[in-house]
């Protein structure tokens, strides 16, 4: 057997020993077996009460910034309108208010828009900090060596689901807060 074949299949010892772990095959331990568990982290962030607290109150801010849009567009509508009724030197005057008007609700509009969106990330930032440490603690609490993320598994018994008991860890947590 030559150098090169030895080293396949040492490879592919190796890869299916990683295979077996990975799909959650029981592996000797000193003390017992390795205790391996797989969450469905989408459904843990949408059913999280932090998650939808935090929906709730950005939604509320969105609906605060798209009135006072509305205001705007109403006064950019009525000074649009006041235009047909002046004079030619009056209305030219006019028009120059009602462009800065009009650009100002553009730039409104923008920076309404991308404020919501950077406060949305940062807030969705915090609760999967908040549910990777909720994961964390189940996991040691439980003595499982390992919890993946089910969107990474092509295989896993539903036994090994924990999806349920985080919720439950979670959302029986102090009252979510919005940050």
């Amino acid at each position: 057997m030559s150098p090169g074949h030895q080293v396949t299949r040492s490879s592919a010892s190796i890869a299916v020993l990683l295979t077996l772990l990975l799909s959650g095959g029981m592996i000797a331990r000193a003390a017992g077996e390795e205790k391996i568990g797989y969450v469905d982290l989408g459904r843990v962030f949408d059913e999280y009460n932090r998650t939808k607290h935090s929906e709730a109150t950005l939604e509320q801010r969105g609906k605060q910034k798209e009135a006072e849009l509305e205001g705007r567009l109403t006064e950019l509508k009525k000074l649009r309108e006041s235009l047909e009724l002046m004079n030619d030197e009056a209305r030219e005057v006019k028009a120059r208010e009602v462009e800065e008007k009009a650009e100002s609700l553009q730039q409104f509009r923008n920076s309404a828009a991308r404020d919501l969106r950077r406060e949305r990330d940062k807030v969705a930032k915090a609760i999967l900090q908040d549910i990777q440490t909720g994961i964390q603690e189940y996991g040691k609490a439980n003595g499982f060596s390992m919890i993946f993320d089910a969107r990474s598994l092509l295989y896993a018994e539903e036994a090994h689901d924990v999806t349920d008991e985080i919720l439950k860890l979670l959302n029986g947590r102090a009252k979510p807060t919005a940050r």
